[in-house]
């Protein structure tokens, strides 16, 4: 059944996409706001947002809102990234409505006692420090705030210790009024429902009409070149970045994912093949493709021991360059295009993936389509044209190495800065 985009009149954005044949149904209600948003002196308050509004409401203790879910088989979690919150659910289909009750609640009356503000201080404050101790997740970090240094777009998502310290009841609820009961609201579900009771469920909802108009981000501005942070863990964790224009059409948004497979996504990728089984230099290697509302990132990663540290980096470069001197196969292509048909036949079958797809797709402003839709899109591709996305968009120019680990000596340090600097100097 075709997917609707609906416009309520209290100013909700309503996705639908019916599955006839599903016994559940996964909601998403995606509030635009995240850490993009936040000043200086509220580092982490919409996170901690987040994990208020499942502390009690004026009708209904935390306990009654996790009774809620876990009678009836389901499950509600949420997230906070840099630029949106989301709550989401997956429930027999049979109480979407009494879900989306509940979901209303904890978007229009949650009490934000002051009890449970410092009680869930601590969980946050616990939930940072271990943070702390995960070797990729803390090099993430350190790696996006040297990319883009003093930049909304590298803000922490959960705040350091100090920022939650310092935020106040005061300080949330302002937030909470601002972007969660009056901010913009995208609601997206896909499964079995009926959309006539999920309409009227929604349409209780205080008017949205009048959401404050937030100003554009400031374009991202990368800080290229090569970076040395120095961390005490024991492995050499390296990421090969480049910046990237957000995608502007359906068609090239998957073709990134198809290249994105070629170079690290999958156990058969030229990453995986040449840093790991032929080279064993690494247990973790991958790339990814990630998109904001104003850019987008393809990253190559890859973690070894201070020993093969320097070899590890000259074979990434190899491989990168290949990509550069455009030698990709048509099998390469064709097997990048079956992994990711695939990708979409299993996650077909997940309501929860079919909604979160349609959510990305409605942020960057695609068209949305299902999965079989993206699936003719992907078969459609040759190599030509993932030939032509590397020529206009993979530059040394706009790329940026960081090394997160043991600090290294100075002479190896100069001798990368300098093969970096040469291969700026070719293009």
């Amino acid at each position: 059944m075709p997917i609707a985009l609906l416009h309520l009149d209290n100013g909700i954005d309503l996705i639908l996409e019916p599955i006839v044949t599903a016994k559940t149904a996964a909601i998403g209600f995606w509030f635009s706001v995240g850490s993009r948003y936040e000043a200086k002196n509220q580092r982490g308050i919409t996170h901690f947002v987040e994990h208020m509004l499942f502390k009690g409401t004026s009708s209904r203790t935390a306990r009654d809102i996790a009774l809620a879910f876990d009678r009836i088989g389901g499950y509600i979690n949420a997230f906070t990234d840099r630029e949106n919150l989301c709550v989401h659910c997956v429930v027999p289909s049979e109480y979407a409505e009494k879900a989306i009750e509940i979901m209303n609640d904890m978007m229009n009356h949650s009490l934000f006692s002051p009890e449970e503000i410092e009680k869930e201080r601590q969980v946050i404050e616990s939930e940072i420090i271990s943070s702390y101790d995960d070797p990729e997740e803390a090099a993430n970090e350190a790696v996006f705030q040297a990319i883009w240094p003093n930049q909304s777009l590298s803000q922490s998502i959960a705040g350091s210790l100090e920022d939650i310290a310092s935020l106040v009841r005061e300080d949330l609820l302002d937030w909470y009024t601002r972007y969660i009961q009056n901010g913009k609201l995208l609601i997206c579900i896909s499964g079995n429902f009926s959309e006539k009771k999920i309409r009227a469920a929604l349409e209780t909802n205080p008017d949205r009409k009048k959401v404050f108009n937030e100003p554009p981000f400031l374009l991202p501005k990368p800080h290229e070149g090569f970076h040395f942070l120095s961390a005490s863990f024991q492995m050499e964790q390296l990421f090969f970045c480049y910046n990237l224009e957000k995608p502007k059409t359906l068609q090239e948004y998957l073709h990134w994912h198809i290249l994105n497979a070629i170079i690290g996504d999958t156990m058969s990728s030229r990453l995986f093949q040449s840093l790991r089984e032929r080279a064993a230099y690494c247990y973790t290697v991958y790339s990814y493709y990630a998109t904001s509302s104003d850019s987008a990132l393809l990253c190559a990663y890859a973690s070894a021991s201070k020993k093969n540290v320097k070899k590890l980096i000259a074979d990434m470069k190899k491989e990168m360059q290949g990509l550069f001197a455009l030698n990709i196969s048509e099998e390469e292509v064709e097997a990048s295009k079956q992994h990711l048909c695939g990708e979409e036949i299993i996650a077909s079958e997940d309501p929860e993936q079919r909604m979160k797809q349609l959510a990305l797709q409605y942020f960057l402003d695609l068209p949305l389509v299902n999965s079989e839709e993206r699936i003719e899109e992907i078969k459609k591709t040759k190599v030509d044209q993932i030939e032509a996305l590397i020529k206009n968009n993979l530059h040394v120019s706009k790329s940026a190495f960081a090394l997160y680990g043991p600090s290294l000596g100075f002479y190896t340090k100069r001798m990368l800065k300098k093969n970096y600097k040469d291969d700026y100097a070719k293009k």
